[in-house]
């Protein structure tokens, strides 16, 4: 696909560890959706559908945390790491990343769905006409219009309400079990589960359950613009911890309270049923909180995750660059603009189960595009379960013709053709000469807006203060007089509605009057302490590489003046030993002829002892020739290392560059009187020449063969030379082609370790863990700067306390 040139700019990493474990957590809360209408349907066979959804939902959190650590910089989570994994096959890498989005497209129209007949169902009782289509639309939108300020917002209104929600969610799980287990009046733990189910209907009902137990794996889409990334991949692991609480836990408590004829798959009937033997009156109340929570909370997490989607799909070259486009408040306003018109489009199908069923049929497609990338990337490090991926990827298959054509051809046929179409939406889109289409456009629209004179919103803040006030007594005069007639217990449910929709509301008004003015001052202070970090980092790594250059033109110029008098002897020594070879020949020959000599020759004899000359002159020549010979690769490896000739692309034997670097950090690898021997073990594969910079490459190489050196000394304070001897010292250098564009090195150590808050900093300018004097914190730094920016490649921390560390670099074998 020919792209536009446009400047893909990172996303900032603003979001604190709360916000993503809340993102993260969103996809415990759709299990309120599905639960009841699976209950409904199959009463307690549900479970059998459950516990392997359970099992693979888990399996899937995990694997999707391994990809997490190898793709840190990878927005959007889970579908862009299965592209990653089906990079050869780029057209199915598509469909499934695009099948993945338009699962999580559809839950703001669905919820927004579910919210208004929730209220529909609290207003009939007290008179009052219920808006559906307003309340419909409105709900749709509502996060969208808190997302166009900002994630951080949305993440801090997500946070507000999602914890307390799980919260209630966990408690109705566990307390519903110890309520069972122990309650005088229960009916029992142990349920009938009959004579089972049928394989037909297993496959139908695991069709919609792929819906919700798959999608606990959220948090993997905020890792790239997450302040610690290690710290949101721990939320997959938590989250897989969970599941099997909420997906089996409460649906064993829903199937056993839930039980009263005339429930239906009604959400809100089935929840408060179960609820009550143990809640009592507060039940309705926290049903509606819970449902009313999970839907505005899952809307925003779909509002959040989509954008991100698009936008590594993007930058990878799957969608035209627009989609990448950040403003200057790294918001991805043409990424959310097209979710929203997906999600409108969506909502104008006004029936939840086809939505379900026609999205879902999308997002089951990139489960299987998932699982099918686990296996063909089996060999690869990052590939975790691969074997068990390709069964799940065979269920998941059946599950799709079976269980899709039990659900309805038509809508089967729709679900597989709309990847497919609005990924040629996204492509041809930009093709049109609209400049909402284009990356040129907004960048111009974000250049007017940043020389556009700012406009005055003090009198209209204070109009929406009027109207908000004015509305609100409004509205609680009017409802007041509502309620007037019903008692309590019926309006609380009605209540929780208002109470989250309002904050919502509430925030969302804000961001469109107050917010922006807060978020222009934040910025314009986060921008004064960027550029003085950065300046800070450019002087440093100006410094730094000034004394790159300095020692490598030092080395350099030591290496030629050393190569002259070398080639001097080097050169002579052949004839040397040619000459030396011919007067020994001639002594003997001399000796065969007139073994009788002269008193004063036979004298002279004895005294140079001249048998013992003739034997080891040869081997002191020998040992000339190869000390002449190491002092030649030492010579070499110096130039090698400085690399003056080669400051542009090059494409060299990077293994030559690893042999030199070790060659001059011989010396600190020779076992001392205090310390023995550090032993490196080279495990090379066969690689093609790199196009890359070598000098710089090699710089890397130093600073981390350094730093593993210094880790291993550190490990031995405090130990005899006898203890050092039974656990020694080793380096482990490894080569490997990792893809078919790329190549890898790992540097593996059996030092100490890195402790995960100092993983976490490790790349940053100016930290160290050195005493004063020892490090400038910067070789990492720039060894990072190296690699990413002049590369285009990855390095990697991995390190575990008392067992290691192990730095991953990753280039390209053709440096764009």
């Amino acid at each position: 696909m020919s792209q536009q040139s446009v400047s893909m700019s990172p996303l900032s990493q603003s979001l604190t560890s709360q916000e993503t474990w809340g993102f993260g957590f969103s996809g415990l809360l759709l299990w309120l959706g599905t639960a009841p209408a699976m209950h409904a349907a199959l009463g307690p066979q549900a479970l059998w559908v459950w516990l392997p959804g359970t099992i693979i939902g888990m399996l899937l959190n995990l694997q999707v945390k391994r990809l997490g650590t190898y793709f840190p910089e990878v927005a959007g989570g889970t579908p862009n790491y299965m592209t990653r994994l089906l990079h050869r096959l780029p057209n199915l890498a598509r469909y499934g990343a695009i099948g993945y989005l338009l699962g999580w497209v559809s839950v703001p129209p669905m919820n927004a769905i579910i919210l208004t007949d929730l209220i529909k169902t609290n207003l009939t009782p007290l008179g009052i006409t219920c808006p559906e289509t307003l309340l419909r639309i409105g709900f749709t939108v509502l996060p969208f219009i808190v997302a166009f300020s900002g994630t951080r917002t949305l993440g801090i209104l997500h946070s507000f309400f999602v914890f307390p929600a799980i919260g209630f969610l966990l408690t109705f799980c566990l307390q519903g079990i110890v309520w069972l287990s122990f309650a005088p009046t229960s009916p029992g733990v142990l349920p009938d589960l009959g004579a089972g189910i049928s394989l037909i209907d297993w496959m139908k009902w695991f069709f919609i359950a792929v819906y919700a137990v798959y999608g606990c794996e959220t948090a993997s889409s905020f890792v790239a613009d997450s302040r610690q990334p290690s710290v949101t991949l721990r939320c997959l692991q938590v989250t897989a911890g969970l599941i099997p609480i909420v997906y089996l836990g409460g649906s064993w408590v829903l199937m056993r309270l839930a039980t009263a004829p005339g429930l239906g798959d009604s959400p809100y009937l089935n929840l408060v049923a179960a609820t009550q033997p143990f809640w009592g009156a507060f039940a309705p109340a926290l049903v509606t909180f819970l449902i009313t929570s999970g839907c505005l909370l899952s809307s925003a997490t779909a509002v959040s995750n989509c954008p991100r989607i698009l936008y590594q799909l993007a930058k990878d070259g799957y969608l035209p660059p627009v989609f990448a486009v950040l403003s200057r408040q790294g918001v991805l306003k043409p990424s959310l603009i097209f979710t929203l018109g997906l999600s409108l489009i969506c909502l104008g199908w006004g029936n939840v189960a086809r939505i379900v069923m026609v999205t879902g049929t999308g997002y089951l497609t990139s489960m299987m595009a998932i699982h099918l990338g686990e296996w063909v990337s089996r060999r690869r490090p990052e590939a975790q379960y691969p074997w068990w991926s390709l069964g799940f990827f065979g269920i998941e298959a059946a599950v799709l013709v079976v269980g899709g054509l039990a659900w309805g051809w038509q809508d089967l046929a729709i679900g597989l053709l709309l990847p497919g179409l609005v990924s040629m939406a996204g492509t041809r889109l930009p093709r049109l000469n609209v400049s909402l289409f284009h990356p040129d456009g907004w960048m111009q629209r974000y250049h007017q807006q940043t020389h556009t004179d700012k406009t005055d919103w003090l009198a209209f803040q204070v109009m929406i203060l009027i109207g908000l006030v004015c509305s609100a007594m409004s509205i609680g005069w009017w409802v007041k007089a509502a309620l007037d007639h019903v008692n309590m217990g019926q309006h609380m449910a009605l209540f929780s509605i208002l109470f989250v929709t309002i904050a919502f509301v509430g925030v969302a008004i804000a961001c469109w009057t107050s917010l922006p003015q807060i978020a222009a001052i934040t910025e314009a202070r986060e921008q004064v302490e960027r550029t003085l970090l950065d300046l800070q980092q450019s002087q440093t790594q100006l410094v730094q590489a000034e004394k790159m250059s300095s020692l490598g033109q030092l080395v350099a110029g030591v290496a030629h003046e050393i190569n002259n008098p070398l080639n001097f002897i080097y050169g002579n020594l052949t004839h040397l030993q040619e000459y030396t070879h011919n007067l020994m020949d001639l002594i003997e020959l001399y000796q065969q002829h007139y073994p009788n000599t002269a008193p004063d020759i036979q004298a002279m004899v004895d005294n140079i002892d001249l048998e013992f000359l003739q034997k080891d002159l040869p081997q002191t020549l020998d040992s000339m020739q190869i000390g002449t010979d190491r002092i030649c690769q030492i010579v070499l490896s110096l130039r090698n290392f400085s690399r003056l000739d080669e400051a542009d692309l090059k494409a060299v034997d990077i293994h030559e560059g690893i042999d030199s670097t070790l060659l001059i950090l011989g010396h600190r690898l020779k076992a001392r009187t205090d310390f023995p021997e550090i032993k490196v073990t080279k495990d090379y594969s066969l690689l093609p020449y790199v196009e890359c910079y070598p000098g710089q490459l090699n710089q890397v190489v130093m600073n981390i063969l350094a730093n593993a050196i210094d880790a291993l000394e550190e490990k031995g304070i405090g130990k005899t030379y006898a203890q050092l001897q039974t656990n020694p010292g080793q380096i482990t250098i490894r080569t490997s082609r990792i893809e078919a564009e790329w190549v890898e090195i790992a540097i593996t150590d059996n030092g100490g370790g890195i402790s995960e808050q100092i993983q976490q900093r490790i790349f940053e300018p100016f930290f160290t863990t050195k005493p004063v004097g020892k490090g400038t914190g910067m070789g990492m730094s720039i060894s990072y700067q190296i690699i990413t920016a002049k590369h285009g490649g990855h390095l990697k921390c991995f390190s575990t306390i008392g067992q290691g560390t192990e730095f991953v670099i990753q280039i390209p074998i053709v440096t764009a």
